[in-house]
């Protein structure tokens, strides 16, 4: 699975912006291959490795700044990345739009992201959605569950309380199908 800059950014990013004075030692915790990769720069519009650029740089946010809950790293890289992502003009037309509106352009956009995926909404109710993302394998949790922090934080944006976030995987021999459910108020 391949991932594009822009996203591949958003971990530096926000161990800089949140725990600067450990950045280096950050930095130095990683293998070589995640190192290089972000000291050399990263191009928003350039492909990298998913394993290699966001989730080792993400297992390592969750070890040194959360206790080691990888789990809550990726969602708070995920709710950090929608704060700086939906900010300004973006932030106003977000706040205006349904939920349901963001949610569908967000599945189109995330699907620009991560090469090969599909990604679908496979439910729509009054304050409910189910999104579906094929493609990944299941060692590509985490980026999921950034997702699904990018979702709460958008939620909050829009001024709606999420209620709900539930990430599921289903697992059929070497495929692997993940689903975000989302209730709000």
């Amino acid at each position: 699975m391949l991932i594009k800059g822009t996203a591949v950014k958003a971990t530096p990013d926000f161990v800089r912006a949140r725990y600067n004075e450990k950045f280096r030692e950050w930095i130095n915790a990683l293998p070589e291959t995640s190192k290089s990769i972000i000291l050399d720069g990263v191009y928003a519009t350039n492909w990298y490795p998913l394993t290699e650029s966001v989730i080792i740089p993400t297992q390592k946010v969750g070890d040194m700044f959360f206790g080691g809950d990888h789990i809550m790293a990726a969602k708070e890289l995920g709710r950090f990345s929608a704060e700086v992502a939906l900010k300004g003009i973006y932030k106003l037309f977000v706040r205006v739009s349904s939920p349901h509106f963001v949610l569908s352009r967000a599945s189109s956009v995330f699907g620009t992201y991560y090469n090969p995926s599909d990604i679908t909404i496979l439910e729509k109710r009054d304050k409910k959605a189910i999104m579906q993302f094929s493609g990944f394998d299941e060692k590509d949790k985490l980026i999921i569950h950034r997702i699904s922090g990018w979702i709460e934080k958008t939620l909050e944006i829009t001024l709606k309380s999420p209620l709900r976030i539930e990430v599921k995987s289903n697992v059929i021999g070497s495929k692997c199908t993940f689903t975000i459910a989302t209730e709000w108020d």
